[in-house]
């Protein structure tokens, strides 16, 4: 007989067969979900959800439009200070334009 699980508990099922070290391949084998579907629970769970907007080529782009992405990814200021190496003044001013 085959326990149907909802989705929730296919995505506690995930979770703890990823701490258990196994493969996405053995997890999709198990829980009958895509390889895509297990890697965003994954991603989410590992705190690298949306990491997408990590890959936008910002090395170009001016200091002010680094602060907001930055900013929109979560930083504070004074990461973004250090980071961006930007006197922290400034940083508040961008902040309050974000």
């Amino acid at each position: 007989m085959q326990v149907i699980l909802n989705k929730k508990e296919k995505e506690e099922l995930v979770v703890k067969l990823h701490q258990e070290n196994k493969t996405i391949r053995q997890i999709a084998g198990i829980v009958h979900m895509s390889f895509k579907d297990i890697g965003v629970i994954i991603r989410r769970i590992d705190g690298r959800a949306n990491d997408d907007d990590d890959d936008i080529d910002l090395g170009n782009k001016s200091k002010a439009t680094q602060a907001l992405h930055l900013f929109k990814n979560g930083k504070k200021p004074i990461d973004l200070a250090i980071i961006l190496d930007i006197p922290y003044d400034e940083v508040t001013e961008l902040q309050q334009e974000y």
